[in-house]
Order: C-alpha cells, then structure tokens, then sequence
C-alpha cells in the first residue's frame, strides 16, 4: 500500500508536474467522449460520495498503459492485456492497469476532499507560478498548438490538468500545516532524534572546493590545488574564530552560500540527510566524528576540500522534510484505507484493452490530422 501512496502523491503528482504545470484556459473540447463515446463527466466511481468521472481517470489509465506497452515494446513483443501479471493465474495486466488507475484516482480524491476540509487552497502566489510554469512548458512543447495536442493524446482538457496541478500544490501546503510544531501530526519531543537513530540517517552541510572539473574528470594541477587549499584554511579559520554556535551556523551558511562548488548546493541549501555507503567515505568518517554543531577540519576526499558542519538530527530542515514525507505516507494511506468507493456500471464495465485499443486509434486520427496541416508533409508546399 505504501508503494501505492508514494506512486500516488510522489510520482503521480510529478508526472503531471514535470509533465507541464499547464493553464486552465478552459475548453468544451471532450477527449473522453471522442475516445470512449461518453463524455467525461460520466461518473465511473464515488470516493466517499464524492464523484470521480471519466476525466478524472482515464489520463491515469492512459498513462500506465503506456507505460506497459512501453515495457513490452521495449522486450521486443506485445501487451497480453489477458495474461497474468505473476505467469500464476493472479490478476491479468488489464486489472491491474485498471486497479494502479483507480487507485491513484482515489488518492487525488481524498487528498481533494481532505485539504478542502482542512482549508487549504491554491492561493495567488500558486497562481502566478503556475503561470510562469505554464509559459515555460508550452515553449518547451513546441507551442499552444503542440499543447494541444498532448492533452488530448493523454485524455485531458486544461481544465483538468490545472485540476489535477492544483491537488499537488494544496497537498505540499496541507503536509507543510499538519506537520508544523501544533499542527496535528507535529513530531513529539525527541522524535526526530529518533527517526534519524532508527534509519541510521546522519545531517551535515558542507563547503566543497572542487580539485577537479567535473565535466571531465580532469584533476587540477597541484598549483591549483594549492589554491584550493589555502582558500580552505582561510574559510576554515574564519569560522573558528566564532565561539558562538548559531553566529557559527549563520557564518558558515554565508559562506557556504559564497564559496561552496558543490553541484547540489541549489537543491539541498539546508544541508544533506544520509546514510551509511550514501556519501564518499572521507566525508562520512568525518561526520561521525563530530557532534551536532560541530564543524570539522580541512577534510580531503577525491572531489576536493570539505569544511563540514554536522547538523543536529532535531534542527535539521531536510530531516525534518523527509520525516514529514514519511509521517504523511502513513497519514494518507490510512486515509484511502478508510474510503468508502462504490464503482458504477460503467466503470465495472470498463476493460484497460478496449479503452487503449480505442486510445490508439485516436491517437492516429490525431495524427493524420496534424500531417495534414504540417506544410513540411504538403507536397504542394512551396520550399
């Protein structure tokens, strides 16, 4: 279940994210009813009571019967949407797509209901990043007209994609709020101590000054190292004269934010959460050597020089991110264990084969459309 609710609000949700947080234009095109013969609004299930229609779950069905035509293109043969999954007479591949559809379906309801329960919104600042997102992703697209495309290739409207954007944003604000100090699922005292103890997990931040290029591999000469060095004891030096810890910290992060080269500085400004074998080992010696707050020497590793800080498991904001990730994992999969679904006619009805068969014929249709108003497939077209 867990890996279910990781797909779910995880890779689920990116998957529209990356996809394209797009713009909700509006459109009383239906791409349901083109593919299906119904329209979208048709209610295939109700997650207590709440409605979940075709356009809510036929982009999921699309995306992973993709993905298992993918699979089966790539070992060279085709889909048998009949054959067991296990080879030992378990559910078939169309069950299962059917299933990991409706389930993650389930998964943007509850989060939907939940968040609107608790108040959380898609507030303005939301909007206008999702506006800046959008600009950019049609230009990465090729244009509105490629956009278009796309979306209906994968059963959806803008309508629905900014839907569907907006429960992964409130979802991000929701985990945020319960999990603050007094929201309802805040870490108790020590508990953070003890997430890191139980995984094993180790923080610490760093100032990194590379001793090679990292787009070759190519070692600096040992004039440049040198440098290197010495620019490290000038930092290191810095920093010890501080005695105070939070000057200490704030010092460090100044100069960390100034001088560090690490690559993945960008993406982890608070520092790193890691466990054994996950860092180079001149690294890690170090850190275990040192008590939270600490700061080491000039450690040297095959990347370069290191001044590291180790961080208190409890004071740790990527610790904390990832507890909190973990905490509302257990949180929603206990919430969509609660969920009352009642499933419609037509969703019983409802088979992964017939719809892709019918998916893949509208695709081609969209196809020759788009060849015969691409000037490049014109004969006719003037050079």
């Amino acid at each position: 279940m867990k890996a279910i609710m990781r797909r779910g609000l995880a890779v689920a949700l990116s998957a529209v994210l990356l996809t394209g947080v797009l713009s909700g234009c509006g459109s009383s095109y239906d791409p349901v009813k083109e593919v299906m013969g119904y329209p979208g609004s048709t209610v295939l299930f109700k997650v207590d009571g709440n409605d979940v229609t075709a356009s809510d779950y036929f982009f999921w069905m699309a995306k992973n019967a993709d993905y298992v035509n993918s699979y089966y293109s790539a070992m060279g043969g085709a889909v048998d949407w009949t054959g067991s999954i296990d080879g030992d007479g378990g559910a078939t591949m169309d069950e299962y797509v059917k299933s990991e559809s409706q389930n993650t379906a389930v998964v943007y309801s509850v989060v939907a209901a939940k968040a609107e329960a608790a108040g959380y919104e898609f507030t303005a600042e939301d909007k206008a990043e999702y506006d800046e997102q959008c600009a950019e992703t049609k230009e990465q697209l090729g244009g509105e007209e490629a956009y278009q495309d796309y979306l209906k290739t994968m059963c959806l409207t803008d309508d629905l994609m900014l839907e569907l954007s907006k429960v992964g944003v409130v979802y991000s604000h929701m985990e945020a709020g319960l999990c603050a100090d007094g929201g309802e699922y805040a870490p108790a005292e020590g508990e953070l101590a003890q997430y890191a103890e139980d995984n094993g997990l180790m923080c610490a931040k760093h100032i990194l000054l590379l001793t090679k290029d990292m787009s070759t591999g190519q070692v600096l000469s040992d004039e440049q190292k040198a440098e290197k060095k010495a620019k490290a004891e000038e930092l290191l030096a810095q920093l010890q004269a501080i005695s105070d810890p939070a000057e200490l910290e704030t010092k460090f992060d100044e100069l960390m934010q100034a001088n560090s080269e690490d690559s993945g500085l960008q993406s982890n400004p608070d520092g790193y959460v890691f466990g054994e074998g996950e860092m180079v080992q001149p690294f890690e010696d170090a850190v275990k050597a040192l008590e939270p707050g600490q700061i080491s020497g000039i450690v040297e590793s095959d990347y370069g020089y290191h001044i590291i800080l180790r961080q208190d498991p409890a004071d740790a904001p990527a610790l904390r991110e990832e507890w909190q990730a973990q905490k509302m994992d257990g949180v929603l999969e206990q919430w969509v264990e609660e969920a009352q679904v009642e499933t419609t006619q037509t969703y019983d009805d409802l088979t992964t084969a017939d719809f892709y068969e019918k998916l893949t014929a509208y695709r081609a249709t969209l196809e020759d459309s788009a060849d015969e108003t691409d000037p490049a497939q014109d004969p006719n077209a003037e050079d």
